[in-house]
């Protein structure tokens, strides 16, 4: 944590740090109790949101599809160590 940027001007850039840091881990230990990680919730997320037909049963396919390649990402996903990569490098806030 950097305290050099904090100025009169920026009194609040330490409480922000602060405040990132402490909302990424209990977003991180709220996935965790469900065995998921930003990667794996993510997917299904974007996933859910393209169901769009109004059909039921391809609506059903894509939830179904999504909540697959979602666990593939997740703990104990054969995609795991990626989406560990993923959510460390890239989905950081």
């Amino acid at each position: 944590m950097d305290t050099n940027n904090i100025t009169p001007q920026n009194p609040m850039q330490k409480q922000d740090t602060y405040y990132e840091a402490t909302m990424r881990w209990i977003e991180d230990t709220y996935l965790k109790y469900f065995g998921q990680n930003r990667t794996s919730y993510g997917v299904k997320e974007t996933l859910s949101k393209t169901e769009v037909t109004g059909n039921k049963d391809v609506d059903g396919i894509q939830h179904a599809v999504g909540e697959t390649v979602g666990n593939v990402f997740a703990e104990g996903g054969v995609g795991e160590s990626v989406g560990k990569v993923v959510d460390k490098g890239l989905l950081t806030r």
